[in-house]
């Protein structure tokens, strides 16, 4: 029974995270436990646990009297969580790297082939399935970090990215060439065990993303 009312406490907390990162629940949306009820299925305590720990976690905020609200959005807020990912990010690829291995190698191909395929479909036939596209980037950034050998900074880089993944479905878009080469260089660099390269490119790769979007976001 304990194990039915977590494996429901972490399925709410995944679907509810899910749609603020896509934009189903937007910033500053008032979170009202019935609403929740109804559309997640679930009771108003595993709520109330869920948007706790969410809370904690940065994707919603609450307010004495006047309850739970999805997380505001802001530039700053944006800028930090880029460096944030950038200073998480490049140390785990870093020792990633270091741990090299040819199943790892393996994996890295894979997810590459499979987002270099979908963002030259993109640029060449106009496919624009943002979260398809999103998916695949996912994929490839979370397997550059994956080989780094801790299980503690791989949970915090998911947090982190999936911060700045909401920030991607509200602004950022793709950036075509530029986007497919710079994923290209960090592939090569890092097969190459090339890590003070393949760290910078990544570092460029994330501010060349931020630049891109930072004029489509207004300050909060």
């Amino acid at each position: 029974m304990i194990d039915d009312l977590k494996t429901v406490g972490v399925s709410t907390y995944e679907n509810i995270k899910r749609d603020i990162i896509f934009g189903n629940l937007p910033p500053l949306k008032k979170l009202k436990l019935q609403e929740l009820k109804e559309n997640y299925n679930t009771s108003i305590s595993t709520l109330r646990e869920v948007l706790s720990r969410l809370s904690g976690d940065g994707f919603v905020c609450s307010q004495e009297q006047r309850g739970f609200f999805v997380s505001p959005v802001s530039k700053g807020d944006l800028i930090e969580i880029a460096h944030l990912r950038i200073l998480i990010e490049s140390h785990a690829l870093k020792k990633s790297i270091k741990n090299s291995n040819p199943e790892w190698e393996g994996e890295l191909l894979s997810t590459h082939h499979k987002l270099n395929i979908y963002e030259n479909d993109m640029l060449k036939k106009g496919v624009d399935d943002k979260k398809k596209w999103k998916k695949y980037d996912s994929e490839f950034h979370q397997a550059l970090i994956k080989n780094c050998g801790s299980n503690n900074l791989i949970e915090l880089h998911k947090l982190i990215f999936d911060k700045y993944l909401r920030y991607q479905f509200l602004v950022l878009t793709f950036r075509g060439k530029s986007s497919i080469h710079e994923h290209k260089k960090l592939l090569n660099y890092t097969l190459e065990k090339n890590y003070s390269k393949a760290q910078e490119v990544l570092e460029e790769h994330i501010k060349n993303g931020i630049n891109h979007a930072i004029e489509n976001l207004s300050d909060k």
